[in-house]
C-alpha cells in the first residue's frame, strides 16, 4: 500500500499523479518537485534554488507514480525551511525537502513563519 501523508498546509492545492523523471530513483513523501521535460507527467526532485511546483504526497510501491500535491493558485502550503525565510518573501527549493527564502525568483509569498516551528507558510 503506498504511505500518504496529511496535507501540508492549512488550504490544499490540488492532488495529480505524476511519474518519476527518468533516473529519480528514490522519490519519497515530502519531496519537493519540478517539471521535468523528458516526458509527459513527469517531476524531478528540486535540488538548490529550483523553483518548486508541488510537494510529494504519496509513492506507489514501484516508486514510478506518484501523487503530487501541485501549489496551485489560493492554496497555503506549509513547507519546512531553511535559512531565515521573512514575511513577503518569494521560496525556492533550498534541497529536496526544504525551502528557503528569496526577494525575487521564486513563488508564492509567505505569509506565516514558525507558526509551526521550522516551517513557513506560503500563499499560492
Amino acid at each position: 500500500m503506498a504511505l500518504r501523508a496529511v496535507a501540508g498546509g492549512p488550504i490544499e492545492g490540488t492532488v495529480v499523479t505524476f511519474k518519476a523523471a527518468s533516473g529519480w530513483t528514490d522519490p519519497a513523501v515530502g519531496d519537493l518537485v519540478k517539471h521535468d521535460t523528458g516526458g509527459n507527467y513527469e517531476v524531478a526532485e528540486c535540488a538548490d534554488s529550483d523553483v518548486p511546483v508541488g510537494i510529494v504526497r504519496s509513492v506507489d510501491p514501484d516508486g514510478v507514480k506518484l501523487s503530487v500535491e501541485l501549489f496551485t493558485s489560493g492554496s497555503i502550503a506549509r513547507l519546512p525551511y531553511s535559512g531565515t525565510p521573512a514575511l513577503g518573501n518569494q521560496v525556492q527549493a533550498a534541497s529536496a525537502t526544504a525551502v528557503k527564502g528569496v526577494a525575487t525568483g521564486g513563488v508564492g509569498t509567505i505569509v506565516g513563519v514558525d507558526v509551526v516551528s521550522g516551517t513557513v507558510d506560503v500563499l499560492f
